[in-house]
């Protein structure tokens, strides 16, 4: 298990459109209903999601990229992080430092410039350094 601190950062609101369209998409990949939209927080160093699972693309209307999907708690909150995988790339979202998170309710006292704990469980990354 690997747990960060980071600070909320805003967002610009793509999940919460993508949650409201598509509630389905995201219900069948999750077994939940998330609430709608991510809480984008920058742990100040990159960390490769490891997916568990994905939305593909073509399921939201957005052939072009799928959402990476891999479980993590947020202050001890069961959540997931989502990131946008552009297909022909790799690359998306708003790089590898800043954790996308959702769950299935709001987060207490995450508001912007909060410090919160993420919890990520597995243990392939490095504590060691920026």
């Amino acid at each position: 298990m690997i747990v960060v601190e980071g600070k909320v950062v805003p967002a610009c609101g793509d999940f919460k459109r993508r949650m409201t369209n598509f509630p389905e998409a995201f219900r069948r990949a999750t077994g939940e209903e998330l609430f709608k939209g991510t809480l984008n927080v920058d742990v100040g160093r990159e960390i490769a999601i490891r997916e568990e699972f994905r939305i593909l693309g073509t399921e939201i209307n957005e052939p072009t990229q799928d959402l990476q999907f891999e479980r993590c708690a947020i202050n001890d909150i069961p959540a997931f992080r989502i990131r946008p995988y552009v297909i022909a790339t790799g690359e998306g979202g708003h790089g590898d430092h800043i954790l996308e998170i959702s769950c299935g309710r709001e987060i207490p006292n995450a508001g912007y410039g909060c410090v919160v704990k993420i919890t990520l469980f597995r243990d392939d990354v490095e504590l060691g350094g920026a």
